[in-house]
């Protein structure tokens, strides 16, 4: 059995699993997140599989990037987003297929978002520059 066999998201990508997929383009999927953390949480995902960010085929990753997040800024209106990837076990990547989360933010989503994305060890989130 091959990594793809056993894949979330390929099972998306090639229609086997549902998902709410907002376009594809040139080497890239993007979906609703099954488990959004806010409303408009998007994950874009290289349509072949590869599980790390050496593994990629830079082609068409920032315009499907810049396409998402527009789609996503003018679907949800939020009023920031985050955007970011867990690339490998140790950076709590869960499914082992390389994806990108846009995560539209709203004013007063959390009490405090300073810090955003440092966020992922909760002592360094917030520092004195």
């Amino acid at each position: 059995m091959s990594d793809t066999d056993e894949c979330v998201f390929c099972e998306i990508i090639t229609g086997r699993r549902d998902a709410t997929v907002l376009f594809e383009s040139e080497g890239y999927v993007c979906f609703l997140d099954a488990y959004p953390v806010n409303p408009g949480h998007a994950l874009v995902v290289p349509q072949h599989h590869v599980q790390r960010l050496e593994d990629i085929d830079w082609a068409g990753l920032t315009p499907a990037l810049k396409r998402a997040h527009q789609l996503l800024i003018e679907r949800f209106d939020p009023d920031a987003t985050n955007i970011g990837i867990n690339n490998g076990r140790a950076a709590g990547q869960t499914i082992q297929h390389l994806h990108w989360h846009i995560i539209p933010r709203y004013k007063d989503d959390i009490e405090d978002p300073t810090g955003g994305v440092r966020g992922v060890i909760p002592s360094e989130r917030i520092y004195e520059p």
